[in-house]
């Protein structure tokens, strides 16, 4: 699954595959859109490494919703148990570190 970032909004692509986890973006965004964007839309934030957002768990729940199979949550579940090991969720376990990509 991936966050698309655009100017006007944030849409989650391809919900079922939760073995794989990024935020993405086409347009050339720079980065205070990309954070203004994530902050307008409970999307996250963009880490200071410019590479990385936190994406809340919740949002990711929420834009999957009514998209996805009934074994989902538990998939999801193991998605973010795998994250935690690798260091990819934060502290309190409400968000979750996905790589930002340029689609080309």
């Amino acid at each position: 699954m991936y966050l698309a970032i655009a100017d006007d909004g944030v849409e989650l692509l391809e919900p079922d595959k939760v073995n794989d986890l990024y935020a993405s973006y086409w347009q050339r965004l720079g980065s205070d859109t990309i954070a203004r964007v994530l902050a307008e839309h409970d999307a996250g934030e963009l880490l200071p490494d410019m590479n990385h957002v936190m994406i809340p768990v919740a949002t990711l729940r929420r834009l999957a919703e009514g998209r996805v199979g009934d074994d989902w949550e538990t998939r999801f579940a193991g998605m973010l148990d795998v994250a935690r090991e690798r260091g990819w969720l934060d502290e309190s376990g409400t968000a979750v570190r996905a790589h930002l990509e340029r689609e080309r």
